[in-house]
């Protein structure tokens, strides 16, 4: 073979092998954004399941601007700094009284966004408290310290506010309305490899 047949051989070779890199590449592109929408689909539905199970046992609920934003002082005196109806924070707080005096409070279920957010996006995680004995004590004094925010159990990888709206919304002091975009990544950290993301609404009512 010439010179010259060897170099149109391996430019079609180059061509033939480029194609197939850019083929493998999209193909490499769609699966790590298919199993990312796959697991955002998954925390839709374990996250609607689980929120409505603990709310149809809970008495009443609280919601708050954040997990480290509970308490407002007026006077002198300490409040807790929960969101009236037609309010929304990114912390909700299910409020579970003792069977025997519903005076006192026997558990607290907790669902919040993580506050150390990075471009508005955070996870989602939960504390889930047994008050013993049961305490007729304000809500603020029984959660957990602020600085347990970043140990608690993760329930949704990352979530993004929509607008101006927090995660929830107070509607009308009787339910509660989720809303927000569920993020998920195929791997962690700030180069992540691909992600997926998909707007998440729900509203749910605590039986009290």
């Amino acid at each position: 073979m010439t010179l010259v047949e060897v170099m149109i051989v391996l430019g079609i070779c180059m061509l033939v092998v480029g194609g197939l890199l850019t083929t493998f590449i999209q193909s490499l592109y769609v699966y790590h954004y298919d199993s990312a929408k796959l697991l955002v689909n998954r925390d839709m539905r374990s996250f609607t399941s689980e929120i409505t199970d603990n709310a149809t046992y809970a008495n009443r609920f609280n919601i708050y601007p954040s997990f480290t934003d509970r308490t407002v002082t007026v006077s002198g005196v300490t409040y807790d700094n929960k969101m009236a109806a037609g309010q929304s924070g990114n912390m909700l707080v299910l409020i579970y009284l003792d069977t025997a005096d519903s005076t006192k409070i026997s558990r607290l279920v907790g669902y919040y966004r993580d506050p150390n957010q990075v471009n508005g996006e955070a996870p989602v995680r939960k504390f889930d408290l047994t008050i013993s004995p049961s305490s007729s004590a304000n809500v603020w004094t029984l959660l957990p310290a602020t600085s347990t925010a970043q140990t608690n159990m993760e329930v949704i990888q990352l979530s993004k506010n929509v607008g101006v709206q927090n995660l929830f919304y107070n509607f009308y002091g009787r339910s509660v309305m989720v809303k927000c975009d569920i993020i998920h990544r195929t791997n962690t950290g700030q180069n992540a490899y691909q992600r997926a993301a998909n707007t998440y609404n729900f509203t749910v009512s605590p039986r009290g």
